[in-house]
């Protein structure tokens, strides 16, 4: 398994979880509702496990990738390099600090992640379970008991089940959405530092941003820019500087550096790098009127899938057996529109409305 595969991986565990407990059987029975909870904290255990497999071979993978990349470039720049392999240079103190930091701050993040969520599924589980029991007894619930804490408990618990953190603006952060992040950040991260320290042992202190179109305003301050790795380049920014930073900047950022050689360069042309970081502004959006529409474009088609896979976990949540058994068949029920999907509107909202009055 590679990290795509584990991203997927912990996608498929949610989703299973999230259909054990839409079809959950007499959660009056503590029994019933026992079992559940320990099925879902084992199956987050098995995350966890699987993480710890796969994440180291998989960051220093890339981080070989990066030194063998980072080699070719120096290479190609007339730089002289040693003629050890990746697999002897990765070898070297420099690169095993750096490899075992990065495991170490990959697996913790997710050790973390894993454990809130399995504290906020069995909370929000014992605490439907409780309210809802408190009803019954005051007389407040009638018809199908039993369905109605299975319904309950489901839509609880797609809400704010699995909850591994909630941002200061209070948005909840499901464990494999806060997964694929960290996953895609330290991948990264790994090839940009594989590449950067590579750089670094031989004496090439200076790198360039690549350039992508079209990108979001946090990565346009960037682009094509060259950092100082050290501070000691006259007229270029380093990471030394609170404001500067190298990749990535963001979740799933795409850029990459290469190393910029002064000694084959011309005065003209170091002077325009220089001039690229004159009235540098964190604030300040680089990007042209196209840009800025090209990338909102390119965001709102992943929006919108994004908000397709919420609407179906809500749906599926609330009808059980009768939601559209997988995202791909309620993407097309809901984007060909039609009497299917007005059907399935209207069958939502009775479910819904049944649960507010039962």
């Amino acid at each position: 398994m590679n990290h795509t595969q584990l991203i997927e991986y912990f996608a498929q565990v949610i989703q299973s979880i999230f259909s054990r407990v839409n079809n959950a059987k007499d959660l009056t029975n503590d029994k019933n509702a026992q079992e559940l909870i320990t099925a879902i904290l084992k199956s987050l255990d098995d995350l966890g496990i699987k993480t710890s497999e796969v994440m180291p071979h998989e960051l220093e993978k890339i981080y070989l990738q990066a030194i063998s990349s980072a080699t070719q470039d120096l290479v190609a720049q007339k730089v002289k390099v040693d003629a050890l392999k990746p697999a002897d240079v990765i070898k070297k103190k420099l690169h095993v600090a750096a490899l075992t930091s990065l495991v170490q701050d990959t697996l913790q993040d997710l050790r973390v992640a894993i454990r809130a969520a399995k504290q906020s599924a069995k909370m929000t589980i014992k605490k439907v379970l409780s309210k809802t029991k408190l009803e019954i007894a005051k007389g407040l619930i009638q018809g199908n008991l039993r369905k109605v804490i299975t319904k309950r408990v489901a839509k609880t618990f797609q809400e704010e089940g699995l909850t591994c953190f909630t941002t200061a603006d209070g948005k909840r952060l499901r464990l494999d959405k806060y997964a694929k992040t960290v996953v895609s950040v330290k991948m990264r991260d790994a090839s940009t530092q594989g590449a950067v320290n590579r750089y670094k042992e031989n004496g090439v202190d200076l790198v360039k941003v690549s350039q992508h179109s079209p990108t979001c305003h946090v990565c346009a301050r960037y682009e094509g820019k060259v950092i100082s790795l050290t501070g000691k380049h006259k007229g270029f920014l380093s990471i030394k500087n609170k404001n500067v930073k190298l990749p990535p900047y963001h979740p799933h950022c795409k850029h990459t550096v290469s190393p910029y050689v002064m000694e084959y360069k011309s005065d003209s042309e170091i002077q325009s790098e220089q001039q690229k970081w004159e009235g540098f502004n964190l604030n300040e959006d680089t990007r042209s009127v196209s840009q800025q529409k090209a990338y909102k474009k390119e965001q709102d088609i992943r929006r919108k899938a994004h908000e397709e896979l919420k609407a179906y976990e809500r749906y599926a949540a609330v009808l059980g057996k009768d939601a559209p058994k997988t995202i791909g068949a309620f993407r097309r029920i809901k984007r060909n529109g039609g009497e299917s999907w007005q059907k399935l509107q209207v069958a939502y909202r009775q479910a819904n409305r049944e649960l507010k009055t039962e």
